[in-house]
């Protein structure tokens, strides 16, 4: 019975599957972009000449929101070495956290050093990154 089953299940296979293929549109000019709007617009202006510019503003917002909740931490060590009241286990927690936040903030400064070192190596600048697109003639 099993083997009737499997015989069913491969022959009906065979049969079905070439009518469930879809058409190629490899002759046809399929525009993915045309008539669009809202996200996928913006999505669309994204070409390859926006690229470097959309990496440049991704690593610059992360760099400012890891700055920002880096100072927000030593704040945060801040009000609580103020309110621990001088006992000892507190003092020592706000402590590491205001350690924290500094090593923290020491990183981030670092990563932008060391990303401008290495464009600079390059003969590049963070500000105007340009990444090559190929034309044809």
């Amino acid at each position: 019975m099993k083997l009737v089953k499997k015989l069913f299940i491969y022959i009906s296979a065979l049969i079905t599957y070439p009518f469930l293929a879809l058409p190629a549109f490899a002759e046809t000019s399929l525009d993915p972009c045309k008539d669009t709007s809202g996200i996928s617009a913006a999505l669309c202006s994204l070409g390859g000449e926006n690229v470097a510019r959309t990496i440049q503003n991704v690593v610059v917002f992360f760099i400012v929101i890891s700055v920002v909740i880096a100072l927000l931490y030593l704040l945060y060590g801040g009000v609580k070495w103020i309110t621990s009241r001088g006992e000892k286990t507190e003092v020592e927690a706000a402590r590491n956290h205001i350690m924290a936040a500094i090593i923290g903030l020491v990183v981030v400064f670092l990563a932008i050093f060391i990303i401008s070192l290495v464009l600079a190596a390059f003969g590049l600048k963070f500000d105007s990154l340009t990444i090559p697109t190929i034309t044809s003639q």
